[in-house]
C-alpha cells in the first residue's frame, strides 16, 4: 500500500464541482481555498465531482487554468471505512487516510446536504452544517419560517410551484398581499441565478415560469424600497458565537448580477498570510464596502438577528447570513443563509473585530468537524428496543 500522508499532518479531502448551476463558482472557491490551506497542518486531496456525480482526483485539479470545464487525466476515487478508519482509494491503487471532508459547493448536489449525508453515513467528519441542516438551509422559505420563530424579521412571501396556469388564485393573493413591484427568485439556488423583477401580472407570470424552469419552487416577495444589503458570517468558538465584519455588496444594477458577483476584476483583495498560498481571482474582486458606517441600533440588530438565525439553522461551520434593509427607514429582514459562502467569506473574517486569516478559518472549520462529527459504530439499539439476539 502506498500512503500519501505524513503522520504529523491531517488530511483534508476538498470536494468541489458537481452538477449544479453554480459548478464554476464552486471550482473558483475550491481553488482559492486549497491555495490558502496551511500546508504545515494539512495535506490536501483535491476531489472533483463531475456532472454525473462521479468522484475524480488528480494533480491537475490544482491548476484552475486547465478546467474545460474539468481537467483531463483524472482518475476515479472512492471513500470507505477500513480497519484504519476512513480512507480514500484511487483507481490506480493509491490510498491513504482521510481525516476530514471539506465540501466546497454552491447550490444543489453539494451545499444541500446530499454530499454531507453520504460522508456522515461512511463516518468521515464533514465541515459545516450537518446534512439535515444543510438541506433546510437551501430552502429559502423554510429558513425564513425557522428564523421567524426566534424573533428574526422576514419579508412576507409566497412560494409557487408549477405549472403557473394552475395558480390563478395564488397570483391574485400575491397581487393583493404583496403588491408590485415584486422580486421572484429560485427557492433553492444562490448567486442571484434566476432572480427577476415584476411590475405587473404579465411580468410576474413570465418571471415565475423562468424560475420554475430552473427550480421546483419560485419564491415571490415584495421589492424592498431604498434597498441596501448587509451580509455577515458567523462561527462557533468554544460555545461563543463569533461574528465577522459586515459587508454591503455594491451593484450598478437593481439586481446583483451573477457574473458581476464572481467574474469582475479588481485589485487589492487577498487572502490570509499563514502558510504559503496565492489566492486566485474571481469572487474576491466583488466591489463591496466592509464595515460600513451604521447606527448603533442597526449594528446591534444585525448581530442579534445573525446570532439567533445561526443558532436555529445549524450552529456550525462559517456560514454567511444575508439581510435586506430599507436604507431610509432602517427596517431590516433576514434574506437567506449561505452554508458555504463564496471564498468562505474569508475577507469578512480578515476585517472582523477579532481578525482571522483564511488559513486559520480553514483550520477552524476542519478541527471543529473532526472534534464534533465522529461517527460511533457501536450497537445503537438500547436494551429495551432489542428484538434480535445479541
Amino acid at each position: 500500500m502506498h500512503t500519501e500522508t505524513t503522520p504529523e499532518k491531517k488530511t483534508l479531502a476538498v470536494i468541489f464541482g458537481g452538477p449544479s448551476q453554480e459548478h464554476d463558482v464552486s471550482v473558483v472557491t475550491a481553488s482559492q481555498l486549497m491555495d490558502a490551506v496551511d500546508s504545515r497542518e494539512f495535506n490536501v486531496i483535491p476531489v472533483y465531482v463531475d456532472f454525473e456525480n462521479r468522484f475524480l482526483t488528480g494533480p491537475a485539479l490544482r491548476q484552475i487554468s486547465r478546467f474545460r470545464p474539468r481537467p483531463a487525466g483524472l482518475e476515479s476515487v472512492q471513500f470507505e471505512w477500513s480497519d484504519a478508519g476512513p480512507v480514500y482509494k484511487t483507481a490506480s491503487g493509491r490510498q491513504g487516510r482521510v481525516d476530514c471532508i471539506l465540501p466546497v459547493f454552491h447550490g444543489p448536489y453539494g451545499e444541500d446536504g446530499r454530499i454531507q449525508g453520504y460522508f456522515e453515513t461512511i463516518g468521515i467528519p464533514v465541515t459545516g452544517f450537518s446534512s439535515i441542516n444543510s438541506a433546510i438551509a437551501m430552502r429559502k422559505d423554510a429558513t425564513k419560517a425557522l428564523v421567524n420563530t426566534v424573533g428574526v424579521a422576514v419579508l412576507p412571501h409566497v412560494a409557487v410551484t408549477g405549472p403557473v396556469s394552475e395558480h390563478s388564485e395564488t397570483i391574485k393573493r400575491i397581487e393583493k398581499e404583496l403588491g408590485y413591484p415584486l422580486i421572484i427568485k429560485p427557492c433553492h439556488l444562490g448567486s442571484s441565478i434566476g432572480v427577476g423583477m415584476a411590475h405587473n401580472q404579465s411580468e410576474l407570470l413570465a418571471a415565475i415560469e423562468h424560475v420554475l424552469a430552473l427550480d421546483s419552487i419560485a419564491l415571490v416577495e415584495p421589492r424592498v424600497d431604498n434597498l441596501i444589503e448587509y451580509n455577515v458570517a458567523l462561527r462557533s468558538c468554544n460555545g461563543t458565537i463569533k461574528v465577522s465584519a459586515i459587508e454591503t455588496p455594491k451593484s450598478s444594477t437593481d439586481l446583483l448580477d451573477f457574473r458581476e458577483k464572481y467574474l469582475t476584476s479588481e485589485d487589492g483583495n487577498s487572502g490570509g498570510a499563514k502558510g504559503d498560498f496565492l489566492p486566485s481571482q474571481g469572487m474576491l474582486s466583488l466591489t463591496r464596502d466592509i464595515n460600513p458606517d451604521l447606527s448603533e441600533d442597526l449594528f446591534e440588530t444585525i448581530h442579534q438577528y445573525a446570532r439567533d438565525a445561526f443558532r436555529i439553522l445549524g450552529g456550525r461551520g462559517a456560514p454567511r447570513i444575508d439581510f435586506l434593509s430599507n436604507r431610509s427607514t432602517g427596517e431590516i429582514w433576514f434574506n437567506e443563509i449561505n452554508p458555504i459562502p463564496g471564498s468562505y467569506g474569508f475577507f469578512l473574517w480578515e476585517a472582523a473585530e477579532e481578525p482571522l486569516l483564511f488559513p486559520e478559518l480553514i483550520s477552524h472549520i476542519a478541527n471543529e468537524a473532526m472534534l464534533t462529527s465522529l461517527k460511533q459504530f457501536d450497537d445503537p439499539v438500547p436494551q429495551g428496543a432489542r428484538l434480535l439476539p445479541r
